[in-house]
């Protein structure tokens, strides 16, 4: 095997490794994304690292004949997960950065934790980019949604409302919806403010790019659904320093969050 190309996966996976470990320890945030993360980058770290030790191993193994099928297996499922992971990728990519709304869309604002001194850094995020697409978009209304769970002081509506009137946008120009308690919902309730007070059909959704592919497909599902039109674009909130340092444990994570949201029903 080619010495500077296992270098650099070992250095690449290494670098990922930290990468999906700094959530656990700052943020004491553990999901599927980073757990996931963290066992492929230490496959690929002793692969890179290690590769003739590597090699040993495998050809003892495959010396037996129930091994060396499954190894097969193994290699036809890595090769599938990769492919996968190529195309989600690049679909949650486009979806995020190359479907921007149509002007003075509804913006569609979704939900993330309360903290008891206010908005976590995640829902502030959302907050800023909410209030800078309404002053860029000054016939456009906003639906902040999200209710209230049980680690928070208040809704998650509410305490987007508040916020987003303190930065200068008028109360009249934004809609809660604050019985929501996960992202279907948060769409379904939105979308029903919007029939009911003949809101523009068209929306933004607003919320992290990671997350909108995920957001999209429940959003085209609901639309079908319930027979509603209007187009659907995607308004990303900034990353600062929590959301860099988490960015890559959620992104994987949608991986997995977003065949389970096409299957459900």
């Amino acid at each position: 095997m080619n010495k500077a190309l296992c270098i650099t996966v070992f250095i690449v996976a290494l670098v990922f490794l930290i990468w999906f470990i700094m959530p656990i320890i700052s943020f004491r945030i553990i999901n599927p994304g980073n757990i996931f993360g963290i066992i492929i980058c230490l496959y690929l770290m002793f692969w890179g690292g290690f590769n003739e030790k590597y090699v040993q191993i495998k050809q003892s193994l495959c010396s037996v004949e129930a091994v060396k099928i499954l190894w097969r297996i193994f290699n036809v499922c890595t090769t599938a997960f990769v492919a996968y992971a190529v195309i989600i990728s690049a679909l949650m990519v486009f979806t995020a950065f190359f479907t921007p709304p149509a002007k003075n869309s509804t913006a569609v604002v979704l939900g993330a934790q309360v903290k008891p001194w206010g908005p976590s850094t995640l829902l502030q995020q959302r907050i800023d980019a909410s209030v800078e697409y309404l002053k860029e978009n000054p016939e456009a209304v906003a639906v902040v949604t999200g209710g209230k769970g049980s680690d928070e002081p208040e809704s998650e509506a509410k305490c987007m409302y508040d916020n987003i009137v303190k930065q200068g946008i008028n109360g009249s120009r934004i809609y809660k919806e604050d019985k929501a308690t996960n992202t279907k919902e948060n769409i379904l309730f939105s979308n029903r403010i919007i029939t009911d007070n003949n809101l523009n059909k068209d929306i933004a959704i607003i919320t992290d790019s990671y997350h909108q592919f995920r957001a999209r497909i429940i959003m085209g599902k609901l639309k079908k659904k319930e027979k509603l039109d209007g187009s659907v674009g995607s308004i990303n909130s900034t990353n600062g320093e929590v959301g860099i340092i988490t960015y890559p444990t959620y992104f994987v994570r949608e991986w997995i969050a977003i065949p389970v949201e096409i299957f459900k029903k």
